[in-house]
């Protein structure tokens, strides 16, 4: 019961109206270090816009350096608007390098860089991308209940056939809770800019990132 409060509780502190609500879930299925491998799963609901975004993505990460991860990926996503019922397929090949860096022995910096290529379902393939976040994570010396982790990020993508910086997103405040042994649930607030013409579109988003490992 305390597993089901705690994130209700801590989500209280966060803003309480949100535009849109993320949820991502990623399977862990093998591990052999260097390489791990998983399934990444998300829904994204956008209750003012009425859009609807699936995705399941096999990924597949090699610990190259201590200090350096690779990463492969293959998404394919659904994307629909509920009020017109228009729907359409992509799918999204990626590639990662992602450095990571540990300042202080609780505090770590990590910097996900990421290549899309992204083919939309009866369209021509340049929608190709960029995205770069940066993270900081602090783990709590001792757990506060099932609190282990607070961080803060920024990600910028980049619309490689405009040659513009076209996207934002903001994670003032996340927490981690750890379940159990196999179980970890990332709860944030973000703020999702995206530029229209030459004015920029800002809605809030409230999200839930479930990591399993099998």
């Amino acid at each position: 019961m305390r597993l089901v409060v705690w994130p209700v509780v801590l989500m209280s502190f966060m803003p309480l109206r949100a535009d849109e609500w993320w949820a991502w879930n990623m399977l862990e299925v093998y591990r052999a270090p260097p390489w791990t491998a998983g399934v990444f799963l998300g829904n994204r609901a956008d209750t003012e816009d009425g859009s609807y975004v699936q995705i399941v993505s096999p990924r597949v990460k090699y610990s190259a350096l201590p200090w350096l991860d690779l990463g492969l990926g293959l998404s394919a996503l659904r994307i629909e608007n509920p009020n017109t019922h228009v729907r359409h397929g992509q799918l999204r090949p990626e590639l990662e390098i992602n450095p990571k860096y540990d300042l202080t022995k609780h505090l770590r910096l990590e910097w996900r860089n990421r290549m899309e290529w992204r083919w939309n379902e009866n369209a021509t393939f340049t929608t190709h991308r960029t995205r770069h976040r940066l993270q900081a994570a602090w783990t709590l010396p001792q757990p506060f209940g099932p609190l282990t982790r607070l961080f803060a990020s920024n990600e910028w993508l980049v619309d490689l056939h405009r040659g513009d910086w076209t996207e934002n997103r903001l994670v003032p405040l996340g927490l981690t809770l750890r379940l159990n042994d196999s179980a970890d649930l990332d709860c944030f607030y973000m703020v999702v800019s995206n530029r229209h013409v030459t004015a920029w579109k800002h809605e809030s988003v409230l999200g839930t990132y479930l990591r399993w490992r099998f």
